[in-house]
């Protein structure tokens, strides 16, 4: 029996809950971007430990990692700016504050996800790190600096992602739906030929 690459399952579920989401239990657009934020945020902390973990290995690189650190962290901040103002530009009328309130006081089974999601990403990622890092020891065959160009390169992605949703916003109305499906579709594509 041929065994399915656990690649495959990782984006299968990486665009299950989003189209979920949207199809089915009815959350809108910046809801779900929410959810993909909080995936940068716990990537961004992963991609320390990637990176120091791998200098650890070579014995050189610190002062490498501080200055792509500082990039990796403005450009997540610059891409936040970036994703609200989109947002903004397709809805005028949100209110990020209550939105996001919203997001993390949302109940399913009783429960409001905020304390679930929160810890339940952290923890995937961290597994995440250790499955496809730590394990198959590829801190000694990647160095650091790869490792940065690689995050930063997806940095940009996103900031592009969000630079073409403003410019769309401004001559043309296009509906939540096809925005999810459109950065599911560009988040899937993009860990297909990009990451190993």
């Amino acid at each position: 029996m041929r065994k399915i690459n656990p690649k495959y399952i990782q984006l299968v579920s990486d665009a299950v809950i989003p189209l979920a989401g949207i199809l089915f239990w009815n959350w809108g657009l910046y809801f779900i971007l929410v959810f993909y934020i909080l995936d940068m945020l716990a990537s961004e902390v992963m991609i320390h430990f990637k990176s120091k973990k791998s200098i650890e290995f070579y014995g050189k690189g610190k002062k490498t990692r501080f200055s792509y650190g500082i990039q990796s962290v403005l450009l997540l901040l610059l891409s936040f700016v970036a994703i609200h103002a989109a947002m903004f530009f397709i809805q005028p009328e949100i209110n990020f504050k209550e939105e996001i309130f919203a997001f993390w006081t949302y109940e399913e089974l009783g429960i409001q996800q905020g304390y679930v999601l929160a810890p339940l990403i952290a923890f995937g990622a961290y597994q995440q790190y250790k499955m496809t890092f730590l394990m198959p020891a590829k801190y000694r065959t990647i160095a650091h600096v790869d490792i940065w160009k690689s995050h930063i390169r997806a940095s940009l992605v996103i900031l592009s992602a969000a630079g073409l949703v403003i410019g769309l916003a401004q001559v043309t109305i296009i509906s939540e739906l096809i925005y999810v499906l459109m950065i599911v579709g560009v988040s899937s594509v993009y860990r297909l030929v990009f990451t190993n």
